[in-house]
């Protein structure tokens, strides 16, 4: 598991690929995690989400339909429009977390 402090939030996600990225299109796909409690911890886009994705020249957002809050969603939608950022929902499937840990230990 990785400690508390080494976690980065979504803005710091979007830069750090946009810094990978060097120049090319992104895609910001925000999901929820498998076996995530949506009572104390949903997935959020606002209006600094969709600016750091513009800053970094990001294209398009995949999020979880019916799992994903959109804070001020009417801003949100034309701020996108206006970057040339699509928003696609897609249906959310529980994903199978697979066995053992990254190197593939049981």
């Amino acid at each position: 598991m990785w400690p508390l402090e080494a976690m980065e939030g979504t803005d710091e996600t979007i830069a750090r690929a946009a810094r990978f990225a060097n120049g090319r299109p992104l895609v910001v796909v925000k999901v929820s995690k498998p076996r995530q409690d949506m009572r104390f911890d949903v997935p959020v886009v606002g209006l600094p989400t969709v600016e750091s994705m513009k800053l970094a020249g990001a294209t398009a957002l995949a999020i979880d339909a019916n799992r994903t809050l959109l804070f001020d969603r009417e801003k949100l939608i034309a701020m996108a429009d206006a970057a040339g950022i699509a928003i696609q929902a897609f249906p959310f499937t529980q994903a199978v977390e697979p066995a053992g840990d990254l190197q593939g230990n049981e």
